[in-house]
């Protein structure tokens, strides 16, 4: 019997025997939902872990030490690695979405323009969304505090 790793929308990733590879994929069993198999960790790539993820490359100029050709180079064939292997696990996508603030309240958890467009939406005003997402962050970053 064959063991395959499965995943759920809600977050749970869990291992499985199955009968067989054509058997259906078991539900979930936090919340019941249908779940998808996910390749195991060894058959990716020959390997245990997969590339490095898009958002663990560097993001500033600093970050690539001041242009050194040669940290560019790694991390531009590291993140080729990780659009072939995306390309061949879509499950393994990571959700990107442009960012319009990483400072200040919004740097540990940037403000994208997702999210902005549903906050001007509702308050027909988008400093007064900026603001409003701002003071959520605070509030929530000394909750995480305390």
């Amino acid at each position: 019997m064959p063991m395959y790793d499965y995943t759920c929308a809600c977050g749970v990733r869990f291992e499985l025997l199955v009968p067989s590879s054509s058997s259906p994929a078991p539900d979930c069993p936090r919340c019941g939902a249908l779940t998808s198999r996910r390749p195991s960790a060894p058959a990716i790539l020959s390997g245990a872990t997969p590339p490095k993820a898009m958002s663990t490359a560097p993001q500033s100029w600093a970050g690539v030490g001041g242009g050194d050709r040669d940290l560019i180079t790694k991390w531009r064939r590291e993140m080729n690695r990780r659009q072939e292997f995306e390309a061949k696990h879509p499950e393994y996508t990571e959700h990107r979405d442009a960012v319009a603030a990483h400072e200040g309240a919004f740097e540990r958890e940037p403000l994208t323009y997702r999210e902005l467009a549903t906050r001007a939406a509702t308050s027909k005003d988008l400093t007064e969304a900026v603001v409003q997402a701002a003071f959520d962050r605070q509030v929530s970053a000394k909750t995480k505090t305390s």
